[in-house]
């Protein structure tokens, strides 16, 4: 698994290196050629593009290969869905509390005339 993530990243970053040290040093390796420099300019951003998508093979990898990542991964999905309910109803009570305050202010604000 190691290796197979290790090669995956090496294949996806390598192209995004390459052009990074290219376009550092495309002036003194090319003076004057200002569409070149556009198409280094164009792949810069295409591998750059790629070399992202690194993250998401990484994920997609460890979810094929790694039955504990897999679990984890279902375990914190799972917690995550659990406390929203628990903060939903704290919040509706809150709010029912903070607007029972709010209409006993007014309540006591109002104040019979004489």
């Amino acid at each position: 698994m190691l290796v197979t993530i290790c090669c995956a990243a090496i294949c996806l970053q390598l192209p995004y290196t390459i052009l990074y040290l290219v376009n550092a040093e495309k002036d003194l390796l090319w003076p004057g050629y200002k569409t070149l420099h556009a198409k280094i300019y164009l792949l810069r951003k295409v591998t750059e593009m790629i070399a992202t998508a690194n993250y998401a093979v990484n994920f997609a990898l460890y979810c094929v290969s790694g039955s504990a990542f897999r679990h984890s991964v279902q375990t914190m999905c799972q917690r995550r869905r659990k406390p929203q309910c628990y903060i939903n109803s704290h919040y509706q009570e809150a709010l029912s509390i903070s607007m029972t305050a709010v209409t006993l202010v007014n309540a006591n604000r109002r104040s019979p005339r004489l």
